[in-house]
C-alpha cells in the first residue's frame, strides 16, 4: 500500500515537472516570436512593393490586411499568457490557445502563395518560394523549442511550399516540389535538434535552480541544527553549573552536620543535635526532590513515562495544592486564592503527575512574585467539553524572547531582579512533558513587570461524569 502511494507521488511529481517544462518551452517560443505582431506587417508592405509590378492592387491590399489582422490573436494570447499568475493550473488550455493563434498567423502569412501568385511568372514563383522557405527556416529556429509550435509552422509553411509549385503543372515545378519536400524534411530534422537542445537547456536550468534551493534549505537546516547544538551546549553547561550548586549545598549540609554529630561534639546538647538532625533531614529531602526532578525529566524525554490513569476530582487536587503552598505564600507576603468554577466534570488522569504539574506552577508563581503580589489558581470547563486550569500571578513576568525557552530542559527566563533561588530550570519542562503525556497543551501569557498566566488545557476525552466519580470513590 505504501509503495502504491509513493509511486503515485512520484508520478504526480513527474507530471508536474513535465507540465512546467512544457510551459517553459511555450514561453520561450512566444518570447522568440513576440516581434511578429509589428515586424511581419512591415515585411508584408515591402513584399507588396516588390511584387506590385505584376500583382493586382486588390490582391496586395487583401493580403496585407490578412497578415496584419492575422497577428492580432497571437499578440492577445501572448499578452494574456505572460500575465497569468498560475498557468500550470490550465497548461493544456494555454497550449491550445497560443498554438491556435499561431496557426492563424501562419495561415495568414502563407496565404501569399494564393494572393500573390501569378500564373506562368517564374520570377513571382521563385520569389514566393524563397520567401516561404525563409519563413519555414525562421519558424524552425524560433519555435523549435516548443514542439506544438514547430509542428504547426512546419505543417502550414511546408504544405504551402510543397503544394504551390504543382499548380504550374510542368516538369520543372514538379522537381521544385520534390526539392521543397526534401527541404521540409530537413527542417523537421533541424526542428527536432532545436527542441532537444532547448529541452536539455531548460532541464539543466531547472536542475540548477533545484540544486540552489536544496543548498539553501540545507544551509538553513545546518544553521538551525548548529543553533540548537549551541543552545543545547549552553543548556548543558548551565545545567552542570546549577546542579553543581544545587547538589553541593544539601550535600555539604548533610556531610558537615553529620560529621559534627558523629564527632560527639554536641553529645551533651540534645537541642543542637535535634536542630542539626532537622537540617540534615531537610537537606536530604531537597536532594531527593532534585534527583526526582532529573529522573522524571529523563523518563519524559526518553518516552518511558507511564501514566497511572484513574478517575480523579480536579477540584480537590487544586484545593489541596493551594493548602500545601499557603504557608510558603504567607511567609513571602503573597495573597494566594483560587477561582474554581462550580460543577467541573471528573478527570481521567494520573493523580500524582497532575498534582506535580499544579505544584510546579504554584511554586514558580510564588517564587517570582514579590511581597504584596497575588497568585491565583483557576479552573473551568472548555467550550469543547475539556478542562482548563492554571495559575496566574502578578510577579516579575517573562520576556517575550524567553517565553518559548522556559519550557525547554534547564531553560530559565532572564530577570532584572536577582533571585536568591531561581531553581534548576526543570520545573516547566516537566510540566510540559506531563501535560503532553495527558494529550493536553500548556501555554503562557506574560508581560515583564505585569505577571504571568500559565494555562493547561486537557481534551474532552480526558473528562468523565462526576456521578461515576462519586460512585467509584
Amino acid at each position: 500500500m505504501t509503495g502504491g502511494v509513493n509511486d503515485a507521488r512520484l508520478d504526480g511529481a513527474a507530471r508536474g515537472r513535465n507540465t512546467k517544462l512544457a510551459l517553459d518551452q511555450l514561453r520561450m517560443a512566444l518570447q522568440n516570436i513576440k516581434p511578429n505582431f509589428w515586424l511581419m506587417p512591415i515585411f508584408a508592405a515591402v513584399i507588396c512593393l516588390m511584387v506590385s509590378p505584376w500583382v493586382s492592387t486588390t490582391n496586395l491590399v487583401i493580403w496585407f490586411v490578412v497578415v496584419t489582422l492575422g497577428g492580432l490573436p497571437q499578440a492577445i494570447s501572448s499578452a494574456r499568457f505572460s500575465r497569468a499568475e498560475n498557468p500550470s493550473a490550465d497548461a493544456r488550455k494555454w497550449l491550445v490557445l497560443c498554438v491556435g493563434s499561431y496557426v492563424i498567423f501562419a495561415l495568414s502569412w502563407a496565404s501569399m502563395m494564393f494572393f500573390l501568385h501569378v500564373p506562368n511568372n517564374n520570377m513571382d514563383q521563385m520569389l514566393l518560394l524563397l520567401l516561404i522557405g525563409c519563413t519555414l527556416a525562421g519558424n524552425t529556429a524560433l519555435t523549435g523549442a516548443c514542439r506544438p509550435f514547430a509542428v504547426a509552422g512546419l505543417s502550414v509553411y511546408g504544405a504551402a511550399m510543397v503544394l504551390s509549385p504543382l499548380r504550374e503543372d510542368t516538369a520543372f515545378y514538379y522537381g521544385v516540389s520534390v526539392l521543397a519536400l526534401f527541404y521540409v524534411g530537413y527542417m523537421v530534422h533541424l526542428s527536432r535538434s532545436v527542441h532537444a537542445t532547448a529541452r536539455d537547456m531548460l532541464m539543466l536550468r531547472d536542475d540548477k535552480s533545484d540544486l540552489i534551493d536544496a543548498l539553501e534549505r540545507s544551509k538553513a537546516e545546518s544553521d538551525l541544527a548548529r543553533e540548537r547544538a549551541e543552545t543545547a551546549s549552553r543548556a548543558k553547561s548551565q545545567f552542570l553549573a546549577n546542579m553543581s550548586h544545587e547538589l553541593r549545598t544539601p550535600l555539604n549540609a548533610i556531610l558537615g552536620f553529620s560529621e559534627i554529630i558523629q564527632s560527639g561534639m554536641m553529645s551533651g546538647n540534645a537541642e543542637k543535635q535535634c536542630e542539626y538532625g532537622q537540617v540534615i533531614h531537610q537537606s536530604g529531602h531537597h536532594l531527593l526532590a532534585l534527583i526526582n526532578d532529573i529522573l522524571d525529566l529523563a523518563k519524559i524525554e526518553a518516552g518511558g513515562l507511564q501514566l497511572r490513569d484513574a478517575e480523579i476530582d480536579l477540584t480537590n487536587i487544586l484545593r489541596e495544592s493551594v493548602k500545601l503552598m499557603s504557608a510558603r505564600a504567607e511567609m513571602g507576603g503573597i495573597e494566594l486564592s483560587s477561582e474554581i468554577a462550580p460543577g467541573l466534570p471528573g478527570l481521567i488522569a494520573d493523580e500524582r503527575a497532575l498534582k506535580q504539574v499544579i505544584l510546579n506552577l504554584l511554586s514558580n508563581a510564588v517564587k517570582f512574585t514579590p511581597a504584596g503580589g497575588r497568585v491565583s489558581v483557576f479552573a473551568r470547563t472548555a467550550a469543547d467539553g475539556g478542562l482548563i486550569f492554571g495559575v496566574s500571578d502578578t510577579g516579575l513576568g517573562i520576556a517575550q524572547d524567553d517565553q518559548e525557552r522556559v519550557f525547554q530542559s534547564f531553560g530559565q527566563g532572564r530577570h532584572d531582579v536577582v533571585m536568591p533561588d531561581k531553581g534548576t530550570g526543570l520545573g516547566l519542562a516537566i510540566v510540559k512533558g506531563l501535560v503532553e503525556a495527558h494529550d493536553g497543551t500548556v501555554s503562557l501569557q506574560s508581560r515583564v513587570g505585569e505577571g504571568t498566566t500559565f494555562t493547561v488545557t486537557l481534551p474532552p476525552e480526558r473528562t468523565c461524569d462526576k456521578a461515576s466519580l462519586m460512585a467509584a470513590s
